[in-house]
């Protein structure tokens, strides 16, 4: 132990200064700014798009797939938008209409005077709302040779060992890893999964959303993900992650790590749709897309808090979806707590995490270490994570104001392109998160579908709540669960206070067959 202690030091970590009343009025202010960054950023749905340009106007796309035109339509239009893609001559390869709404159709080749052709007969057809290239992305990460290591310099700079003796996580907080699959069977990380809610696979369209392979070259990305956030601690095996969750492998990926925007919308959908609270985007794209964009708006309104990478490309360019307002852009640090030279920056870079020597779970029950700002992402979801469960009634704005005020600020004083707000730091970060919770103004709340009366709550089928909905379950605001019924019509007795519910169960959808959703409301008694 004092070998590890000694080599720990060789990282110098920054100064912890305590957090107080500054903090406490910055994550206010952040708030504040946050929401109205997010009616701001709102995407461009509903407006007609141009071929060949992407959402924030800049120039043709460069990771285009070739043929291949993402159709967005209205709803109950996609009749119209599919005859229309056939009498173009194109063929369908997939349809969203799980919100999203769109057609993926693969078109012959063509110059680009005849794909502007296509935009211009789509754009006035009824019922089409956009057309536009289908573009790649691409998980976001500079891997090196896998190998052991006897400590965690990442979790050392940022405060993980005091933010541990205050918080440790819950299963009650679902974080989703959108990326290219899950090894789930990990020893390192199956007590994180629930059987029956492992994820989805939007490359193979199954609920198991392991790689389909195990070579860890290609494969290793989203389970080194998962690692970095939820590894078991204290289990005598591998690493420590940051949090006990529950987690959602959203395989949106192939095993090399390369796939399109439209999958990681429909991916992005599925997490929300399945009670995620975070989650991470280790990916990226030079350029958006609707479906992203809209998919990242449909999750923010829904109260996830939405954390990508910014990019690996070294320059002043972050790459999508961690450039859209919904996002938290993270860039990597390197063992000096310096910007990595790899990392993406620019005015959107949020915060910044280690990204360098990242050791963490890669298939097959080994371990490994890469760098990427892939690897810092999964840092600040977390410490989100800890976040929420040292007070699961916090929004997923109020999450990311404690983690932009609680932030060690690095490079030019206040926010700056390089570092952001600056070093995320998991001990300021719980430490603001629960003086903001002692401090916060009682929050005035939706009570349908609830009735009170006396101190009681009771579930009602009726008006308001879904007819799938099997299960009830109430957590008081630090996170603990106080209340488990077997049905939702059952009468629940509380002390006031302010509650967290969450009504589950199984519901049944065209194409998608079975699957498992969440209905989450907070909840104040007087």
């Amino acid at each position: 132990m004092n070998i590890i202690l000694m080599l720990l030091a060789l990282f110098p970590r920054p100064e912890l200064k305590p957090v107080g009343s500054a903090e406490l009025d910055a994550v206010r202010q952040m708030q504040a700014e946050i929401a109205g960054n997010a009616v701001r950023g709102q995407s461009t749905a509903g407006e007609h798009r141009l071929w060949g340009q992407s959402p924030s106007g800049d120039s043709p796309l460069a990771d285009r797939v070739p043929g291949r035109f993402v159709v967005g339509f209205e709803a109950g239009a996609v009749n119209a938008a599919g005859a229309w893609v056939q009498q173009q001559g194109g063929s369908v390869v997939r349809v969203d209409q799980s919100g999203g709404c769109f057609i993926v159709a693969d078109f012959p080749e063509g110059d680009e005077a005849r794909d502007q052709r296509l935009a211009a007969s789509a754009l006035g057809t009824g019922g089409i709302r956009y057309f536009e290239p289908d573009v790649r992305v691409f998980a976001t990460t500079l891997p090196n040779d896998p190998y052991f290591l006897p400590y965690q310099w990442d979790k050392w700079v940022m405060y993980g060992d005091q933010a541990w003796d205050i918080v440790g996580g819950t299963m009650d907080v679902k974080v989703a890893v959108v990326d290219n699959g899950c090894d789930w069977q990990h020893p390192d990380l199956a007590a994180d999964f629930v059987q029956g809610q492992l994820g989805y696979d939007f490359i193979g369209n199954d609920e198991d959303p392991r790689p389909d392979n195990t070579n860890i070259s290609e494969s290793f990305h989203g389970t080194h993900v998962a690692g970095i956030i939820a590894a078991t601690r204290n289990n005598n095996e591998g690493i420590a992650g940051w949090s006990l969750v529950q987690l959602l492998a959203v395989r949106v990926l192939n095993d090399s790590g390369s796939g399109t925007t439209d999958v990681v919308a429909s991916g992005v959908r599925w997490a929300a749709d399945h009670g995620a609270r975070i989650i991470n985007m280790s990916l990226t794209s030079s350029s958006s897309s609707t479906p992203m964009e809209e998919a990242c708006q449909y999750a923010a309104q829904a109260g996830v808090l939405l954390v990508a990478a910014s990019g690996n490309d070294g320059q002043q360019a972050v790459g999508y979806p961690a450039a859209l307002s919904q996002c938290v852009a993270v860039g990597a640090s390197s063992t000096d707590s310096r910007l990595a030279y790899f990392s993406n920056f620019g005015p959107e870079q949020e915060v910044v995490a280690p990204g360098v020597s990242i050791i963490s779970c890669v298939p097959g029950g080994l371990y490994g270490q890469a760098d990427g700002t892939s690897m810092a992402a999964p840092q600040v979801c977390g410490v989100a994570a800890l976040v929420l469960a040292k007070d699961y009634g916090l929004s997923a704005d109020q999450v990311r104001a404690v983690l932009d005020a609680s932030a060690i600020d690095m490079g030019l004083p206040g926010r700056d392109m390089q570092y952001g707000y600056g070093l995320i730091n998991a001990k300021r970060a719980v430490d603001l998160a629960g003086m903001y919770a002692a401090n916060r103004a009682p929050q005035t709340v939706n009570r349908e579908p609830y009735t009170t009366k006396d101190r009681t709550i009771i579930l009602r089928r009726g008006v308001g709540l879904p007819s799938w909905i099997e299960q009830a379950s109430v957590f008081d605001g630090s996170g603990r669960r106080v209340l488990a019924r077997g049905r939702a019509t059952e009468r629940l007795e509380l002390t006031p206070g302010t509650y967290f519910v969450s009504l589950a169960g199984r519901t049944k959808d065209e194409g998608l067959g079975t699957r498992s959703g969440t209905v989450r409301r907070l909840l104040v008694l007087d």
